[in-house]
């Protein structure tokens, strides 16, 4: 060899120029990042909502008395309540003595706790936080139709889940079902 060094390594200037592409390219990212996981958090209330709708007729039916699925407050506390919105969290109880009120007496069935902060449940116009109760009658219908539409507050323009329940008390989930409004 003639004594020529051969360059190993990175320049600075090359160094810098790497790293104001990836710099670019995880700005133009990480919005879409957001989007998907708003999304998964979507799906996963939507979905948890619906097994305990789901869990609530099936206790109506094997206990063969009402099974009540309402909002509470303080579901994630465990205390015996029956206020709130859903996003708060909800609990599910059989109603003994068909009142539709929780009493001392019965028995909590489940309690869920609440959503992310990013979500809002409303009723299908998105007029009105959803406070509804669901009730099953031990022969599994529910006898009213009734939507609650999970919306993003964080990402209003993402398509909207719903839950939807018809007057033979089968749930089913829909997209696309309600406007969601603006955060605001």
């Amino acid at each position: 060899m003639d004594g020529a060094r051969c360059p190993r390594g990175f320049t600075l200037v090359e160094l810098l120029v790497v790293l104001a592409v990836l710099g670019i390219l995880l700005g133009a990212a990480l919005p879409g990042f957001e989007q998907i996981g708003e999304a998964s958090r979507m799906r996963s209330a939507v979905q948890h909502l619906l097994l305990d709708v789901m869990f609530t007729r099936n206790q109506a039916i094997k206990r063969n008395v009402p099974a009540i699925l309402c909002p509470s407050r303080h579901a994630a506390g465990g205390e015996r309540s029956c206020e709130g919105a859903y996003r708060d969290g909800w609990l599910v109880f059989a109603d003994l003595d068909h009142d539709r009120e929780l009493d001392p007496n019965e028995p909590l069935l489940r309690l869920a706790a609440a959503l992310p902060d990013s979500l809002r449940v409303t009723n299908r116009a998105a007029t009105r936080t959803a406070d509804e109760r669901i009730a099953y009658l031990p022969d599994g219908t529910s006898r009213r139709n009734l939507t609650l539409m999970i919306c993003s507050q964080l990402r209003p323009e993402l398509e909207s889940r719903a839950l939807v329940l018809n007057r033979v008390g089968r749930p089913r989930v829909a997209r696309g079902w309600g406007e969601c409004p603006p955060s605001g």
